[in-house]
C-alpha cells in the first residue's frame, strides 16, 4: 500500500483561514482527520487481506476488531465535524466535507461486507462489469 502521506498532504501554505481566525488550529484538526483517514485506510488493507489470508474463524475475530477500529474512526471524524460547526469555527464547508466522507465510507464498508460475506455477488458484479466494457466497445 503507497504511503498515506505521499497521496494526501496539508502544506503550511493551505493554513491562512478566509476570516483570518483560527488557521493553525483549523490546520491541525485537517492532519487529525487525515490521521483518522489513514487508520481507516490501514484498517480496510488489514481487512481486505485476512479475507484472502484467514480461515473463516479467525477472520471473523479480525471483522470485529476492525469494527472496532471503524467505529472509533467514525466517532473521531464526528467530533471534528462538530468542531467545525461550533460557532468559533463556523466552517460548515469541511463539517461537510468530513460528512460526505462519512457516508461514502459507510457506503464502501456495507458494499465490502456483502461481497465478503456473498462471494458470487463478486463475480456477477465482475461479469457485469465485462459485458458493460463489451458492450461499450462494440457500440
Amino acid at each position: 500500500m503507497e504511503d498515506f502521506e505521499k497521496k494526501v498532504r496539508i502544506s503550511e501554505g493551505m493554513d491562512v483561514d478566509q476570516n483570518g481566525s483560527n488557521h493553525h488550529e483549523i490546520v491541525s484538526l485537517l492532519r487529525q482527520f487525515l490521521g483518522v483517514q489513514q487508520r481507516r485506510a490501514e484498517a480496510y488493507a488489514k481487512l481486505k487481506k485476512g479475507f484472502t489470508e484467514l480461515g473463516d474463524s479467525a477472520y471473523q475475530q479480525l471483522c470485529n476488531e476492525i469494527t472496532l477500529q471503524f467505529n472509533d474512526c467514525s466517532k473521531q471524524v464526528l467530533a471534528l465535524e462538530s468542531i467545525f460547526l461550533s460557532p468559533s469555527y463556523s466552517r460548515n464547508d469541511l463539517a461537510s466535507i468530513m460528512r460526505s466522507v462519512q457516508v461514502q465510507e459507510k457506503q464502501k464498508l456495507h458494499l465490502d461486507r456483502i461481497k465478503d460475506r456473498f462471494p458470487f455477488i463478486r463475480e456477477e458484479w465482475s461479469l457485469q462489469k465485462k459485458n458493460k466494457v463489451l458492450l461499450q466497445i462494440n457500440s
